[in-house]
């Protein structure tokens, strides 16, 4: 999870009004306006002064909606969830396309209540040169829940916009960023509860010179990317939602951070966990970029925060961006196929997961998709190999790692696979796809048997897509 508007690799998602493709909007009269298609482009962060001719400022053109109805089509929606919840509940202010209020109302057992940590696991404080920031309350360890909580705010990344032809590329951008600027404030300072507003409002503002308005310039320095509420476009699709929390929006950057925040549709909150051992009293931290590139580009892709990142790897860049590249770089070791393929050692995987699982850890980068990913293939491996002993051993250490929120880990939750994983004389393990292949596998001689090969290749794409979740598969030879 990353901020909802950065430029690293891992998270390109800072455009707002020219990034939307083509899309439709009810006016309060009846005639509906259709916005053009539109380029996707990154805003400007730098100083601006940019002027858009008078006149081209029009009424709201979005509806509000009753609470209890779903999306009217063609139509952006204001709407408050969870839809009747009490007045000392946590509630979420959103701006949304069509169809996705629906995305999450129609979620069987929507709204899941927020469950908190049993004790409180931080506070906010001054950060020496930060500002404020979050502090743990007591000693953690990888994995512990930090806090729940429902966003302030959750909105598009843009609106459907009209300009004509005759406006310069710069006016553009600034005429996108006063319009939007104008639908937020409709949900900031009228909807929102004036408790949130205030803490909205408080929030730091990055983007007070670039030609933000004060509300759009909070979304862009605070929010956090937050996909799948678009049941039109896929989840790695550019066009994504953002969010803006009371305290996960207060962590300060690390590019080796030591906590990761997870969304849970169902209770529609954000989890935090710890990543790692957290001593008491030690400053909680999140990237705000991708932290697997030179540290030369993270603190680029850093400037629209002002400040320059000063941690220990972006102060021995020499020692430091090498092996970063190098990790962002990995992918899953190919377990599928060393399953069947025997020109590789049995403890081919387990050797590669555990120099990687090293690699990881010594950068502190457990926050990133591949420290799970890693854990998984070792687990597997292990599987395969009939050693549920081994197994179990990594499971446990794959299910500390509760922020990971890949397809493949709530595959496996849903199952409850981990669990039963957990307990080596589990009968989970006799009943595992990939129990015993690679020592029992029939096909040690399709290197040079075509029909082998061929019904190797079957099995390979029916385990690496099993439960209609694509996992990681690679040839080796």
């Amino acid at each position: 999870m990353k901020r909802g508007f950065l430029n690293g690799s891992q998270a390109k998602a800072r455009s707002l009004g020219p990034s939307l493709a083509a899309a439709t909007v009810t006016q309060v009269n009846p005639s509906p306006v259709i916005a053009p298609e539109i380029k996707v482009e990154k805003l400007p962060i730098g100083k601006r002064n940019v002027e858009v001719p008078e006149g081209y400022s029009q009424p709201l053109r979005y509806v509000e909606r009753d609470a209890r109805a779903g999306s009217v089509p063609n139509a952006m929606t204001y709407t408050t969830l969870p839809v009747g919840a009490r007045e000392d509940e946590p509630v979420t202010e959103c701006f949304f396309y069509p169809g996705s209020k629906e995305v999450v109302m129609d979620l069987p057992g929507f709204p899941k209540p927020l469950v908190h940590p049993a004790t409180p696991a931080f506070r906010l404080s001054s950060a020496p040169g930060k500002g404020l920031g979050l502090f743990s309350t007591r000693a953690l360890k990888q994995g512990d829940h930090i806090l729940a909580e429902r966003p302030l705010f959750v909105t598009v990344r843009g609106i459907p916009l009209q300009c004509p032809p005759s406006f310069t590329r710069e006016q553009y951008h600034q005429h996108a960023m006063n319009e939007f600027e104008r639908c937020l404030e409709f949900s900031v300072k009228q909807r929102m509860r004036p408790e949130d507003s205030e803490a909205f409002m408080a929030l730091k503002n990055s983007h007070k010179e670039d030609g933000s308005g004060p509300i759009v310039g909070i979304v862009r320095t605070n929010g956090l990317r937050l996909p799948g509420l678009r049941p039109d476009l896929k989840e790695d699709s550019k066009f994504q939602y953002t969010a803006v929390c009371k305290d996960i929006s207060r962590l300060n950057h690390s590019c080796s951070p030591n906590t990761q925040p997870r969304f849970d549709m169902l209770s529609f909150s954000y989890n935090l966990f710890a990543v790692r051992d957290i001593a008491e009293d030690e400053e909680l931290t999140f990237q705000y970029t991708d932290i697997t590139c030179s540290a030369a580009k993270r603190n680029e892709a850093l400037k629209p925060y002002d400040f320059v990142c000063t941690c220990s790897a972006c102060k021995d860049p020499v020692a430091s961006d090498a092996p970063r590249n190098k990790i962002g770089k990995f992918g899953a070791p190919p377990v599928y196929m060393w399953l069947f393929d025997h020109q590789f050692p049995d403890d081919w995987i387990l050797t590669r997961c555990r120099e990687r699982l090293a690699s990881i850890v010594h950068e502190g980068l457990e926050a990133i998709g591949e420290y799970s990913r890693t854990l998984t293939s070792a687990m597997e491996a292990c599987i395969a190999l009939g050693d549920a002993q081994g197994a179990s051993e990594w499971a446990a250490k794959l299910m500390k790692a509760k922020w990971d929120d890949s397809k493949e880990r709530k595959a496996l939750e849903a199952k409850l696979e981990l669990e039963a994983l957990l307990d080596p004389a589990s009968l989970a393990y006799p009943a595992h796809p990939m129990w015993r292949k690679r020592v029992d596998s029939p096909y040690k001689d399709a290197r040079t048997n075509p029909m082998k090969r061929m019904k190797m290749m079957q099995e390979v794409g029916a385990l690496a897509n099993r439960d209609g979740v694509a996992r990681p598969c690679a040839m080796l030879f």
